[in-house]
This record gives C-alpha cells, structure tokens and sequence, in this order.
C-alpha cells in the first residue's frame, strides 16, 4: 500500500492495490474492474471478464507498515447468458456479513456465496436469471447489525417485479412486488427509494405503495416526440411507463421485515408470486415531490382515478431481454440518460441526484420519507456518475436522530475541465452543513483524460448506465467494513525528538541508547494517534485505493510546506511566503478541538507557524530588511498563542542559545518543529544578524523576544507546561539578557516608569529561577545595583550589603542606579533582624559618615536596638569618631540628659587635649577676648561673636556645644558635676573665661561672675541677661527671657543682681565706657533700683544730665505711687463708710437681748 498523495483538500488517495491481473475478454480485449467490495481482511473484485478476484491481507512487516494484500482465489460465477455493455461480467457483489454470504450478480443472474472463500451456497442450487440489480439491505440493519439471528433482507430487481428475500443459513422468500425496470434501490426499515432508469419513487415495501418523486433528467424544452438515447443495457432495465395513473395511497402500516420470522411470508422463491399488481399506484406525474403527500402514521382517502398525461422527459420503452432485437434509434435529437444515484445519508432522508445532461453541473437533492425534500441542495460540477457517503451516519434507530460530531461528506465521481482537458475525479463537499453556509468542494484528481466511468451509478457507488462506446473500470465503492489506515505524516510531524542545541558532538555510547530508546517510545505513543478510518474504494484501470479522509494535520501541513521555499543550487536561499502561513493561522483561528489527535494538530500547527513567522523576522533581519509592524505583531500574537516552548525560539538566536537548559535528558520537541528549527539555522548566518542588523535586531526581534518571554513568565506554576524547571530557569535567564542588552543605551540614573530599566526592575524584584546565571550576567555587564536587587528579592542582605559597600567604595556600577548609597544603606539598616549584620554595616556606616551612621544605632524605629552604653562600645571599636555624634544625637536630638556629662567630657577633652597641646589655640582664645574687649558698643554678644568668628576645627565646635550645654542648654544644667568640671577648668581659667562664668554662676558666686563678664570680657549685655535670668543659660543660642517656659528669678533677686552689676559697671576703667555702661543701666531697668542708694553710689562730680534718664523715671514713679496712695485712702474711706452703714443697719434690726451674769460665766 503506497503512501497516501500529498494534498491538502479533505480527501487523498492510497494505494490499496495495483498490477490486477484482470485478463482478457473472448475478443481479446483487456477486461476491467466493475465492482469491489472488503469486509474483514478480504478483498473481492469483480470483472468485466465475469471473474471475481479474492485477495487476503497478511500485516506488514512491521506494526507501522500497511498490510499486504495476496491473491487467494479466482471464481468465475455462473450465468445463462452472455451479456453486453454495462451488464457484461460482474455487475454486482454484496456481501451480507451478518449472514457469511455473498450475492454476485454476473451476466444477468444472480447466485450465492459463501463468506469468506466464496464457496457455493446452498449447495450451488439457488441462482436468479433474469435480475437486472441487488441490494436494498436496511441501512438499520447494515449500520447497527440488525437480526443476525434472522438473517439479512435484500431485494432482488427483476424485469418485471421486485422479490424481497431473507438470506440466513437458508435463503426465503418474503413478499414480491410488481414493479419492474428498478435499476437501484436504497432501503430504510420499511421505506425504499427505487430508480427505474427514469425518475424517482418511494416505495412502501410492506403494503406495496409507490409515490413518485422527480425525474432523473430534466430536460428542458424536450416534448413528447423528442427521443433519448437508450444503450442495450438501459433497454433492458427501463419500465412501462403507463399513462394513466392513480394517486398514491398513505404508506402507514407496520414493517413485517422488522417483527421477524412470525411475520414472514415464507415463499420459496419458485413458488408463484401472488398477485399484487393492485396496490401498485403512481402518486402524480409532476417531475418535482408531490408536497401534499401524507405523513407517516396519517390516513389519506383514496382519491378518484383519473387520466395523467404522459410525463415529460420520459418516452414509452418496452423493457427487453438481452437476446430480443432492439429497434432502431429515431435519428432526432438523441440524449443519453442519467445514470441514477441513490444514498442514505439519515435513517429518515435519501439523497438523490438530478441534472440535464452529464456535461452539465448535477444537483443533489435531500427527500424525506414523505417525499418532501428538506435541507438545502448540493450543486456537482458535472453529473456524477457514481455517488456515496463518508463520515457522519446517523441512523440512531426509529424516528430519533443522534447527531454524532464527526462530519459528513459526499463524494462523486465527476468530470472537470483541468487545464482545458476533462479530467476524471473525485469532488467532496459537506452534504450536513447549515443552509446558506458557504461550502468549499475539494478536488481529488484520479488521472486520465476524457472517456466514460464504468458502473459508477446506483447504490452508492455503482453505475448501470454508460455509453457503450467509453472506457470503462472506474468507479466508487463504500465498502461492507472499513479499515484503520496508518498515516505515517502524522508520526513524521507529531513524534518527538531530540533539539540538538549546537552541532552534534560524539557522546557516550549511554546517551545514545537512551535517545534511541526515548525515539521508541515516542514513536509508540504517536502511532495510536497515526490511524485513519477508512470506507470508500476507488478503482480505476488496474488498480484499486482507499479515498482516505485527509486528517486536518496533513492539510495544513501541506499548507505550510507550500509556503516555505528551500534553498536550491541557483543560491537561492530559504524563503517564506509569510501571508501563506498567515491564511493558515487564520484558518483554525477559534477553532476546538474534538479529540486529541485534533488538538495536537491545532497546538503543533500554530507553533510550526509561529516558528516559520519568526524564522522569516530572522531572515530578514539578517539580510538587513526592517520588518513591517503587522508582521511583527501577528507574529508576537503567534508565538504567545502557539505556546511553543520558548527555548526553540531561544535556540535560533545565538546570543540567547546559551541561555537555554536543556535538562539531563535534553530538550524533545516535535519531529516537525525539529526540522524547522534545523532548516532555519542552517540558512542564516548568526554572527551576521548580531553584527550587521544591530537596530533591526533589537527594535524587532529582541522586543518581540522579550515581550514573548514576558508572556511566558506568567505561567509559572501552571501544571501544564512540560520540563517546567528547564524552561523557566531559560525563560527568566534570556529576559535578562534580553533587558540587559537593551538597557545598554540608558543614561545612567534611576528608572523612569515605562523604561526598559523599570521593566528590568520589576523582573528581578519578582524573582528569578535563575540565580546563578542571573548572578553571572549582573557582573558580567557590571551592573552591581540589579545584583542587590536580585539578592534582595531572595532575602539575601549580607550580599546586597556588601554589594552596595562595592559601589560606595568606588566599584564601578554602569547602571549608576544608587544615588543616595549612605542613606539607602541606613534604611535597609532599619529593616533588618540580624543584629551582628546591623553591628558591622552600622558601624562600617559610621565611619564613613558618622552623623548618619549614628542614626542606625539610636533609631528606635529600627528591628534591631541597641542600648546607648552597647552603641557607644561598638562605636569606640568601629567608629571612634562617631561617639561624639551619637551623644550629640542622644542629647541634642532625643534629649536624653542623662548623657549630658558623657558628652561635657567628651568636648571638655577634646577642648583641653587641644589647649594643652597647641599654644596657638590658647592664643587664639585670648585674642579673641582682647578683641572682643575693644570692640565698641553696639556689638553682638561673646556668644554669637566666637560663632560668627568659628575656626574650621573640630575643637571650636566642641567648645560652643560645651558652652551651649554647661550653660543649661537641654536642661544639662542639673545633669553634670559643676565641681568635677571646675576642677579640670580651672588650669585654663584665663583661656576658658566664658566657661568659668557659667561655672560661678552655678556655684552661686554671682559676683565673680558678673566681673568675669564685665571686667574680663566685656561682654555686657549678657552680664544683662545674667542678672535677669539669674545666670541661667547666659550662653546659650535660644529665645529671649523665659521664651524657653523656664522660671526666672525673683524681683529681689533680680534687684540684687544689678546692683552687683551697677557696682561693676561703676569700675570699669575706661571713664567714657564707665558713664555709657552706667547711664544705659540706669536708663532701661531703672525699675531694678532704689533711687536712694543710686544716688549715694552715683560720684558726686557726675553730671546729672548723665542719670537724668533714671532720676525721671525715678521721679515718675514716685508720683505714681504718690497718687496711687490717695487714691487708695479715698477708696478705704468710702469703704469704711459702706460697712459702717451696714452694721447700723444691722443693729436697729435686732431687738434687745438680757443676758444674766450665769449665762455669761456658762458662755
């Protein structure tokens, strides 16, 4: 058996057999095929020569290999008389299996075989001259195995009647029914469909009652005196036509056939038939179905007999043996008949074939068991001279029908004018489709040029009238059992098999046992699927070959094969008609699939697909063509609904192929795939679309690989996807690389939303299986920030610590991405739970930038805390220079007094270790005394003089926060030990002036302070503020008096104060700083002082211009208070009067009260 033809309609050709020795006529001419039929492992062919051939099959040499078919036996049928034409030889074999006989009709006569070996039934006793057909099993029984107990009913078609018989292990005669010239009969139940050569008629087999139908040909304009062509053979099958008819009456009645022996009429077949002749009755003579005819189960009145003209199209012929004289043909207009086709394709509808001539297109028309016609109709591009059905059988039992899913089809065997010659083929349409649905009508070449078909009408299949002067021996048949066909092009494209990722290399004899094992069982998993049910012979010439369904993977394969180009020796390199593969991915767009064989094909069609649509984007690009938009996205659009692994897209890249894992057992794709990746690598040069195509190859193939890749991200998890850990390990590997090379061109910087850096971003923050790999890009392409981030989305923070150390320390990052490094570092610091981690990078922090990294260990929003004594011990280990910071944080920032003298004796170390080492400092600081001294008034105050005047050291700035802190500053006024302090200042008394008066203050020494500060610094308005205040926070940078909500002192304290200060305002040496200092105290807080004891102090030669100020104010005062003494006398006055008012009232108001001296002394 030959592999089937490559096509891609609905149908293709396998070979079953060829090289028949079909012998020779008694004239010498070859003999050729008339009729064929299978049933379980045998083949019979019948001759033209009145031969029937039997060939067995035997299995092949292998499982996968067709079986053989051997000749067996060669029986030559008995006949009475030698026929001519058409009725030469074998017309006819029907094999009834449920009964193990055949019947073969030969030269006119009918006998009887046993099945398998064709031996003679019935003791070779029983044969039937005279019968012009055979057939009319009840598709019931035929499709669902009826009553094998029984035996089979046929009808055997004689010239002059029908002879229904029952053929079990004896043959019986049932019924006949008088009507002759039937020449193909299709039967359901107890309903028939019968052709006389002329038109059609439904038959009630059970109470005899006709309704006719239509005719065969309709031949327009044709009048009555019109003849038609009539071949010997027709003559002998045609029947009277009577003109006058009878309306039909209603065909309901019970099938006998149907209820078994109890039923039967068992009547020999030589016994006389009854007459029956009355029930016989035309129902009109309308070429077209009678629409008023009754249904099943409804009755009908007989209607009165009346006269019908003669029908048109038709012509009185005498029904002729084959030994009578035919008379002459009219030389008029001569027309050849049609050949009748007859199909069952429901339990409940015959399909029947009209037209006008055979060069004409044909119509197939569906009728009812009423004779209506139903469903639309089908249109043949020439009448078909032989007709059956495959796919879809829907004879469920009774009146139900149970639509199965698979489709049905017609196929006839029709002329075609191919490249202006007639052609012999087969044509297929849908004969199940919806009305008004467009259908497609395939074309199955069989070879040969004009010439006629043999036997091609009747009974599905099988002809009976031709023109004696054509060729014959073709014809189609739908054979009694049908066979599974191995379809070898679906294991070549479904099988799986190894991708070799790179050229072959010598492996272990290990590795290739275990593919060559693998390759078994592949192959043995896809041949369940490589099997085609097959039903329908064709035989032409010498041969015979199954018309196969073609699978829906060898039409679109084919499709595909069309639209690739392969290189040839002209340097032609590969091409892909692109819009080829287009129409093929839009042709199953949205279609389901039925079985698995159908959804593998759909899956593996729209991956080939998608790969050839990519293939040609590589091509391109290498060539240095800029794909269109559509392409691409109809591409982008293939690739992610084919779902095809996205490792063989991977593969054709040679950037990416490295990215690709392929697992212990490597990576298997479909055998078809395979080749297409193999095709595609071979016809493009890798190294040149890298280099030479570098804008079409990242604007078009990398973004579309990365949105393919992305797509494939999304279906992690999903328990469908084969080699799961390989190909998401690749899938996130290539993205990577993909995102990488194309951020190369990114300024340096942060993501922007909507960049290929953010996109990169987001991958890596999702996770990767591919660490390692990931791990080798990131430093590969130094971009050390995306391998902290890749370590952070795997919880891994001593490698993104030490990882943004690298770049603080001045590794180069290309991405540039970590702009605030410190301050990300004291974050992710706070994060954390691993105190040893927090130790070292808090401390490593810190002394890079002490006033930040000081902040991971005083952060109580921090997981990890640490107590201020164990930041401090880590500090002075890791970071001395940030002890300082931290207790400036502690005090300053958190207020935390109680390491107010930690912090005083840090600064007042740093301040005297400086002293004592550095005469300038010490110089420094008394210079800055003199020249503050000789500063005039107005001047800023000490405090903010040595502010504004600060030298750039360290030291200085320790001393104002010294300054800043003795002086009350964070209430560190009652936190530190004012003698300790004393005592280490006292050495630097002179140095240290400013310090030494908040010292005296403390101490209460308010005298040698307010000195200190007048005659040492000269700094009077904080000697001011001293004596309002109290000294409390004379050197301190903050609000005005009380502005902080602490208590000032008394009136009388406040009192006491100035005048220690008037006292050394009085002694200042300088005469004119003496009267300014003094007048200006005077002046403003005159309030603060009695007039009497400023005026004994005041020198007698002093101006009293100089006091006037105070003197006035003074004065002023004493008015007031003067006459705020009157007026408080006047308001006693009135008072006193008011309740003197009041007691007499009182008094008049009580009476007079006796009291004894008794109740006096008791009281």
């Amino acid at each position: 058996m030959s592999p089937a033809s490559t096509t891609s309609g609905a149908y293709v050709l396998r070979e079953l057999i060829r090289d028949i020795p079909l012998g020779e006529h008694e004239d010498g001419s070859k003999a050729h095929i008339t009729c064929v039929d299978t049933w379980n492992s045998n083949l019979y062919i019948g001759t033209s020569a009145g031969e029937v051939l039997h060939y067995v099959s035997i299995p092949g040499e292998t499982p996968q290999s067709p079986p053989q078919y051997i000749f067996a036996s060669r029986l030559e049928p008995v006949y009475n008389t030698q026929q001519e034409g058409g009725e030469r030889g074998v017309k006819k074999i029907l094999l009834l299996p449920n009964a193990q006989k055949a019947c073969i009709l030969c030269n006119g006569t009918l006998t009887f075989y046993t099945l398998p070996e064709l031996s003679p039934a019935f003791g070779g006793k029983i044969k039937q001259p005279g019968c012009l057909f055979v057939g009319g099993v009840d598709q019931m029984e035929h499709n669902w195995g009826g009553n094998a107990a029984y035996g089979t009913v046929i009808v055997i078609c004689l010239k002059q009647k029908l002879r229904l018989i029952r053929i079990g292990d004896e043959a019986r005669k049932i019924r006949d029914i008088e009507l002759g010239g039937v020449c193909a009969i299709q039967r359901s139940q107890d309903l028939a469909c019968v052709a006389d050569g002329v038109g059609y008629s439904l038959l009630d087999v059970v109470n005899q009652r006709k309704n006719e139908l239509f005719p065969i040909a309709t031949f327009s304009g044709t009048t009555e005196e019109e003849d038609v062509a009539v071949t010997p053979a027709l003559q002998q099958t045609l029947p009277v036509v009577s003109r006058t008819r009878e309306s039909s009456r209603s065909f309901s009645s019970p099938s006998p056939i149907r209820l078994g022996r109890g039923h039967e009429r068992n009547v020999s077949m030589g016994a006389p038939p009854k007459d029956t002749s009355h029930l016989l009755q035309p129902d009109s003579n309308s070429r077209w179905p009678a629409r008023n005819s009754s249904r099943l189960g409804e009755s009908r009145e007989q209607s009165p007999t009346k006269q019908s003209p003669t029908q048109p199209g038709s012509a009185e012929v005498s029904v002729r043996n084959s030994t009578d004289t035919p008379r002459e043909a009219p030389p008029p207009q001569v027309r050849r008949l049609l050949p009748p086709n007859i199909a069952t394709p429901t339990a409940n509808e015959f399909l029947l074939t009209t037209g006008t001539s055979m060069e004409e297109p044909g119509v197939g028309i569906f009728v009812n068991l009423d004779g209506d016609v139903v469903r639309g109709t089908i249109e043949f591009s020439t009448y078909p001279t032989s007709l059956v059905l495959d796919g879809r059988r829907d004879f469920a039992g009774g009146d139900s029908e149970e639509v199965s899913g698979e489709e049905g089809w017609v196929l006839a065997l029709v002329k075609k004018s191919v490249e202006g010659k007639m052609r012999i083929g087969v044509e297929s349409q849908r004969w199940d489709g919806e009305p008004g649905e467009g259908q497609t009508r395939g074309w199955l070449s069989i070879g040969g040029v004009g010439g006629g078909v043999g036997n091609g009408g009747g009974n599905e299949g099988e002809g009976q009238v031709e023109d004696e002067g054509e060729e014959y021996g073709v014809g189609l048949r739908r054979a009694s059992s049908s066979v599974q066909l191995t379809v070898p092009e679906i294991g070549a494209a479904l099988r799986l098999r190894r991708l070799p990722l790179a050229k072959p290399t010598t492996e272990g004899s290990g590795s290739g046992e275990r593919d060559a094992k693998r390759d078994e069982e592949e192959d043995t998993f896809v041949s369940r699927l490589t099997s085609v049910e097959a039903r329908v012979l064709l035989y032409h010439e010498d041969k015979i070959s199954w018309v196969v369904p073609n699978t829906l993977l060898s039409r679109l394969e084919a499709d595909l094969q069309a639209a690739v180009t392969h290189p040839n020796n002209n340097n032609n390199g590969l091409a892909i008609d692109v819009p080829a593969v287009q129409r093929v991915v839009n042709s199953i767009r949205g279609q389901d699939a039925s079985n698995e064989l159908d959804f593998m094909t759909l899956t593996y069609i729209r991956q080939k697909a998608s790969l050839l649509l990519f293939g040609n984007l590589i091509l391109q690009t290498a060539a240095g063509v800029v794909a269109e938009v559509r392409d691409k996205l109809f591409t982008e659009e293939v690739l992610v609904a084919g779902e095809v692994d996205p490792r063989i897209i991977l593969s054709l890249l040679p950037e990416l192929r490295g990215e690709v894992e392929e697992g212990e057992g490597g990576m298997w794709v479909s055998q078809g795939l395979r080749d297409v990746v193999v095709m595609i690598r071979e016809s493009c040069d890798g190294g040149r679309l890298v280099k030479n195509a570098k804008v079409g190859y990242e604007g078009d193939l990398l973004q579309l690989v990365k949105r393919f890749l992305l797509a494939w991200r999304k279906k992690k998890g999903f328990g469908s996807v084969s080699d799961e850990t390989q190909v998401f390990r690749s899938v996130d590997a290539a993205l990577l690389h993909v995102l990488l090379i194309l951020d190369r061109k990114t300024a340096r910087g942060p993501a922007v939303p909507g960049s290929v850096r953010a996109e990169l971003n987001d991958v890596v923050d999702r996770g990767v299986d591919c660490f390692e790999r990931a791990v080798e890009l990131f430093e590969e392409e130094g971009r050390l920030y995306m391998l902290s981030r890749l370590y952070q989305s795997r919880k891994m923070t001593a490698l993104v610590l030490a990882t943004w150390r690298r770049i603080l320390e001045g590794e180069h990052d290309a991405g540039g991405e970590l702009i605030e490094g410190e301050q990300d570092v004291r974050k992710y610091l706070a994060k954390l739970r691993d105190g040893e981690l927090v130790k070292e990078y808090g401390g490593w922090l810190a002394s890079r930038n002490p006033k930040l990294g000081v902040q991971v260990f005083a952060d109580e929003g921090g997981r990890v805390k640490f107590s201020p004594e164990e930041a401090v011990g880590i500090l002075k280990e890791r970071a001395p220079g940030a002890v300082k910071d931290y207790l400036e944080l502690l005090v300053f920032g958190k207020g935390m007094g109680g390491y107010v003298n930690d912090l005083i004796a840090f600064y007042l170390d740093t301040v005297l270790s400086e002293l004592e080492r550095s005469a300038s400092s010490r110089e420094l600081l008394l210079q800055s005394y003199e020249t503050y001294r000789a500063m005039r008034a107005p001047k800023p105050t000490y405090r903010q003089f040595i502010s504004d005047n600060a030298v750039p050291e360290e030291w200085w700035a320790n001393r104002l926060r010294l300054l800043q802190l003795i002086g009350g500053s964070h209430g560190a006024a009652e936190k530190y030990d004012g003698d300790s302090l004393g005592e280490r200042l006292a050495p630097y008394s002179e140095e240290l002036v400013p310090e030494m008066i908040i010292l005296n203050a403390r101490r209460g020494k308010h005298e040698e302070a307010l000195r200190l500060l007048v005659q040492g610094l000269g700094d009077y308005d904080t000697a001011v503020r001293y004596c309002l205040l109290g000294g409390e926070r004379i050197f301190h940078a903050g609000s005005g008096v009380g502005g902080d909500g602490r208590a000032v002192p008394s009136l009388e304290e406040q009192k006491r104060l100035f005048g220690i200060l008037l006292h050394e305002f009085l002694r200042l040496e300088d005469v004119s700083e003496r009267l300014e200092r003094t007048a200006e105290l005077l002046e403003r807080f005159g309030g603060w002082f009695d007039v009497a004891d400023v005026l004994e102090l005041v020198p007698e030669d002093w101006s009293v211009e100089l006091v006037s100020g105070f003197l006035v104010h003074a004065f002023r005062k004493l008015v007031r208070e003067r006459n705020e003494t009157v007026v408080v006398k006047a308001l006693s006055g009135a008072q006193n009067l008011r309740r003197a008012g009041e007691w007499v009232e009182k008094v008049e108001g009580m009476r007079a009260v006796v009291v004894s001296a008794a109740e006096t002394e008791v009281g």
